[in-house]
């Protein structure tokens, strides 16, 4: 697999971040997670005015940040996607042609798949990394029996990632991993909080990653 601009980010900071419809204001989630340490952060297109985000925040990111679009489900949202100048797309399922419109445009992509046979054919259609979804479904071990056959495909653990898994899914085989919920304020009196999990998520990522 060719070399990727995420790659190097992914390295230092191996966690992307998902803001999905916060109940507070999303450009805010945005620069707290940045603020924290968060390298990688998706706006999910179904979140409300995610382009308009996306394309007001083109600028203003830190230099070895990057920000992106994701649930891109289909062609059209990956052409909203690139209009607004998101510098990733990630997507929930398997859709070749959206990895075959991120690759004729030169946009990194991270798309969801499940079973060894989606994985491979996401790494083989030009998958930067492949988001195996929902990861609590599969539990780290599964991650482990991937990396039998799958050593070279870069993963990425999304869905029901926790503090307490967090470490396995990374030890087992997980190159980052994508966390949600768990990142995004409730509330205006939660960013702090959420800043401290977003550096806890991180610390434990990168031990886990050097004790592999």
């Amino acid at each position: 697999m060719t070399t990727s601009p995420l790659h190097p980010i992914v390295r230092d900071a191996p966690v992307v971040a998902i803001v999905r419809r916060p109940l507070v204001d999303p450009v805010r989630c945005v620069e707290n997670l940045f603020e924290a340490g968060i390298r990688l952060v998706e706006i999910t297109m179904d979140t409300p005015g995610a382009t308009e985000i996306l394309a007001s925040m083109r600028s203003g990111i830190p230099s070895n940040a990057l920000l992106g679009a994701g649930t891109v489900t289909d062609i059209a949202r990956a052409e909203a996607a690139l209009a607004t100048g998101a510098s990733f797309i990630v997507t929930p399922n398997l859709n070749l042609d959206v990895i075959r419109f991120a690759r004729d445009h030169g946009l990194p992509i991270m798309p969801g798949a499940m079973t060894p046979t989606e994985i491979f054919s996401a790494a083989a259609a030009g998958a930067d990394y492949v988001k195996v979804f929902p990861a609590s479904a599969l539990g780290p071990a599964y991650f482990r029996e991937l990396r039998g056959p799958f050593a070279e495909i870069p993963l990425i653990a999304t869905g029901g990632v926790n503090l307490k898994n967090a470490h396995e899914f990374i030890r087992f085989g997980a190159d980052a991993l994508g966390i949600g919920s768990s990142l995004i304020p409730k509330s205006n009196d939660d960013f702090n909080r959420c800043a401290e999990i977003a550096r806890e998520f991180l610390k434990i990522a990168r031990e886990a990653s050097k004790s592999r």
